[in-house]
């Protein structure tokens, strides 16, 4: 591209000047071809109460990159880039990645430098150089190509000198104020899980636009962590409350995963933030953005139980007779349990037997029928084999654990140990008959 000396000095004339203002004119003007004496036309006047804005973006230009040394709203219209040659190609998006304009803009790094004979030439210098756009509250980001190479220099976040504009001033018309808050989170679940099995926690969160503007779409982000003996996933999760208007909460539902890996009372901690999805949204209350809800867990140790030992079917019908039933005493890593469990530990008034769910939820079940642990080498699980160590051997009433057509399984939960004791908790297999 050849651009003779003239066009040149006005488009280096353009470039250089970063702002400028709207001008009108007093009077009205002449009509199309009145001749007009220059000394007595109406004098333009400097409209300083135009709300245009731009965007000032100042990179550092090195070679075929450039990056970003700071980006700022101008309180002045941009100056026009109709007629700039084609040297850089500026490609603005919106905050929904839809385009938002694109225009060729003056190349900072082309100079003119004189030569030794008196004459200039242009050049190309690295070095800092500035860019000023038309202002849109809702731009995004700004892709900024060198033409004649053909690749693009830098992509720049404008989001944050939006954001940074509107704190600074709320009130401005393309600005927005919502008080954005998480008002109620609950987490709820299972209050005992087993040693290596995963259980779910279920959480809800209530978030809100507290005014004066509205709606706004709004991001809310949650972190879940655990104690030392769980683990939680996700770690974290964000989701979307689009189209928050004043008085019209938004309920959100999620669950995590939990795993016990130690013995004990365990915690789970679930933080919720919400703040806003577009930089020109001002939420100045920020105390009111994020709530932590917090959730116990008891962590059982997983027992091998034995319904009927001696019998592999483990028949069970529904009537007021007891269910007897072995607590295995197990090394660690037989039957797959992590760790060792000693039977002659069991504190008998805790022994509870059922259905699955009711019993970790609520502890629902037939308690033990006589009162204590019955210490003997009961039958291991191939239902011939004894292996000499004391099993803890418990009845339960058939018409109390709660069996239910298509019942197959029965449990046991309890504690065992000195003091409060620590739970446990195991099952096995039966079939019903009449």
């Amino acid at each position: 591209m050849r651009l003779n000396r003239r066009a040149l000095a006005l488009v280096t004339a353009s470039a250089t000047a970063l702002v400028a203002v709207a001008v009108t004119v007093a009077t009205s003007a002449a009509a199309p071809g009145d001749p007009v004496d220059p000394g007595t036309a109406p004098q333009p006047q400097y409209d300083y109460a135009d709300t245009a804005k731009s965007f000032l973006v100042d990179l550092n230009f090195a070679g075929p990159s450039a990056t970003l040394a700071g980006a700022t709203v101008g309180e002045q219209r941009s100056v026009s880039h109709l007629g700039d040659p084609p040297l850089l190609r500026l490609t603005l998006t919106d905050e929904d990645g839809a385009p938002a304009g694109a225009f060729n803009a003056w190349d900072p790094r082309w100079y003119f430098d004189q030569t030794d004979d008196g004459g200039e030439r242009l050049v190309v210098r690295d070095g800092p150089g500035t860019l000023t756009v038309p202002f849109d509250a809702d731009t995004a980001t700004m892709v900024v190509r060198d033409v004649n190479a053909g690749t693009d220099l830098v992509t720049v976040d404008l989001r944050p000198a939006v954001h940074e504009f509107c704190v600074a001033h709320p009130g401005d018309p393309d600005c927005v104020e919502a008080d954005l808050a998480v008002t109620a989170a609950t987490v709820t679940g299972d209050p005992l899980a087993v040693i290596g099995l995963p259980s779910t926690v279920q959480v809800r969160t209530v978030v809100a636009n507290l005014g004066p503007d509205g709606p706004v779409d709004a991001v809310v982000t949650q972190t879940a962590t655990g104690s030392p003996g769980v683990t939680v996933t996700p770690a974290s999760r964000t989701s979307a409350a689009g189209g928050l208007a004043v008085g019209a909460p938004a309920t959100l539902d999620g669950a995590y995963d939990v795993t016990c890996t130690a013995p004990g009372a365990q915690t789970v901690t679930v933080t919720t933030t919400v703040a806003p999805a577009k930089a020109k949204v001002v939420d100045a209350v920020a105390g009111n953005n994020s709530r932590t809800a917090t959730f116990a867990v008891d962590c059982a140790v997983p027992v091998t139980l034995n319904i009927m030992p001696g019998s592999l079917t483990n028949p069970v019908n529904v009537n007021p007779g007891v269910l007897p039933a072995a607590v295995l005493t197990t090394t660690a890593g037989q039957y797959g349990n992590p760790l060792a469990f000693n039977a002659a530990t069991i504190q008998p008034a805790t022994v509870r037997m059922g259905v699955r769910g009711p019993l970790i939820a609520t502890g629902a079940g037939a308690p033990e029928d006589h009162g204590k642990v019955h210490l003997e080498d009961s039958y291991e699980l191939d239902e011939h084999t004894r292996d000499g160590d004391k099993d803890g051997v418990i009845h339960a009433r058939r018409d109390q654990l709660g069996i239910q057509p298509g019942t197959v399984e029965i449990c046991v939960r309890g504690r065992f140990g000195a003091g409060a004791g620590t739970a446990f908790f195991g099952c096995d297999h039966i079939t019903q008959v009449p």
